[in-house]
């Protein structure tokens, strides 16, 4: 019998509401033009997990449905949060969803073609309600097992710009389980935009990523999917619905534009319910892990050449070239997603235009940060990453078990890959970075997670090449 006090590891968790009034501008997409939203059609939430082990290793994770969370607010966030609950700041990762249908206000400093719409006391709201809900996190401190599984949604998402083209579909999922047998809390990751809505959509939502967690939350909460283990006095689970927090993954290239059968509400649950029935089946059929498990997140930061601007007048004359395609592409009536992507790579110029009018440093500073759960592990970048990157990562990652996170700790926009970039879609138009700057990323990534391999295991990761897309 394993008693309570040697209990590999612990877990608390919290969901707190973080949806603004109505009349706010809400975010995602440039041809909303500022409009303001009209209400929610369903929260936008914050959810807290806080996995310890009995060394002291720690990590936090904080997951929110917000566009993008920029550098500044993200360690704002981190340190009201680490001194709210006692984990250390460097352990807590603040994560988007990247939900098209969230506050402008809550985001500053995005680039020259977004007007800055940050609002102070929008901000000073956020980051007071998610400290309140970590504070609540020790007193809910419990032992737990750890489950990992790995779901598929193919049918969710794909690649944005060719659906034949790179995509990741599948869905990690990490599980937290009481002494009862039953799910406590949760982690999934997959990587798609959350763009079911489309800029018509002028109410709060967190889009396919909440009702992926509402349809999870709720097959779980009335069940005991697992065999309970007697960690001293046997505790009677609660059947408190389980907290599910979203991470979204290497998302760059991927979205929901070739598989959505529309932009409403009801296509968004459906997506949403496609990647929990994908966690779920995954998770009912794993088992809860043995042993000790360490905990460990590793930093660092890495520089980043950005890319060689064009010259104003033939960006602006590309821009004008593209907008009479896209135009054309509109008046002849092709189908919906031939269309977007016209209107994305004008789009894309506009915003190349805009970045060489207002000109670059020549390098940027991105914080990276990796997280281990005994073999498993997650690597967490402040950009949109294509998916050809985030699946060569996994693949040649020290760990067993690797899922590489977007949108976390900062904004420094898309990683596109020299594919992408020498076809000129909107993703590479809109970068600070070209396939160089991607690559020293995926390299950078690839390093860390050796780093944190030899410090979890005490032993070397065998040699890594660098990731060549």
């Amino acid at each position: 019998m394993v008693s309570e006090s040697e209990a590999s590891l612990q877990v608390a968790a919290a969901t707190v509401g973080l949806t603004p009034p109505a009349g706010k501008p809400l975010g995602g997409y440039l041809l909303r033009e500022g409009k303001t939203a009209t209400g929610a059609h369903d929260p936008l939430e914050g959810s807290l997990i806080w996995l310890r082990d009995m060394h002291g290793g720690e990590v936090l994770w904080l997951a929110m449905d917000v566009v993008c969370v920029d550098e500044e607010l993200a360690a704002r966030i981190a340190a009201a949060v680490g001194q709210a609950c006692g984990c250390a700041t460097d352990a807590v990762l603040v994560c988007a969803s990247h939900t098209h249908s969230s506050a402008s206000g809550w985001v500053r400093g995005l680039g020259p073609m977004s007007p800055e719409t940050a609002d102070g006391q929008l901000r000073e709201v956020l980051v007071d309600r998610l400290a309140a809900a970590a504070g609540t996190l020790p007193s809910r401190l419990a032992p737990c097992r750890a489950v990992f599984a790995e779901g598929h949604a193919p049918a969710a998402g794909g690649n944005r710009n060719d659906p034949t083209g790179p995509h990741d579909p599948s869905a990690g999922v990490l599980a937290l389980v009481d002494a009862a047998g039953a799910v406590v809390a949760a982690i999934v990751d997959y990587a798609s935009h959350a763009t079911v809505l489309g800029h018509e959509n002028l109410a709060w939502s967190a889009d396919w990523p909440g009702a992926m967690r509402r349809a999870l939350s709720g097959a779980l909460a009335p069940i005991t999917p697992f065999e309970p283990r007697t960690l001293g006095k046997a505790r009677a689970s609660t059947r408190t619905p389980p907290v599910i927090a979203f991470l979204q993954g290497a998302a760059g290239d991927a979205s929901p534009r070739f598989v959505r059968r529309s932009q409403t509400f009801p296509e968004v649950d459906r997506i949403g319910g496609l990647v929990a029935g994908a966690a779920l089946e995954a998770l009912l059929a794993a088992r809860p892990e043995t042993g000790e498990r360490r905990v460990a997140v590793r930093r660092a930061a890495v520089t980043v050449r950005t890319r060689d601007l064009p010259d104003l007048a033939e960006a602006r004359r590309r821009s004008g070239e593209l907008e009479a395609t896209w135009l054309a592409a509109r008046a002849a009536g092709v189908p919906a997603p031939e269309e977007r992507i016209a209107r994305t790579r004008y789009e894309g110029s506009l915003m190349l235009a805009a970045l060489a009018e207002a000109g670059m440093a020549a390098s940027v500073e991105l914080p990276i940060a990796a997280v281990a759960v005994g073999e498993a592990a997650w690597i967490h970048l402040p950009v949109e990453l294509f998916a050809s990157y985030g699946l060569a990562i996994r693949e040649r990652s020290p760990f067993g078990w690797t899922r590489v996170i977007g949108y976390t700790g900062g904004y420094f926009g898309y990683v596109a890959d020299e594919a992408a970039h020498r076809n000129g879609v909107y993703e590479a138009s809109a970068s600070r970075f070209d396939a160089r700057g991607g690559q020293t990323i995926a390299d950078a990534a690839l390093d860390l997670l050796r780093e944190l391999a030899t410090q979890v295991h005490g032993r070397a990761s065998e040699a890594l090449e660098g990731v060549t897309r």
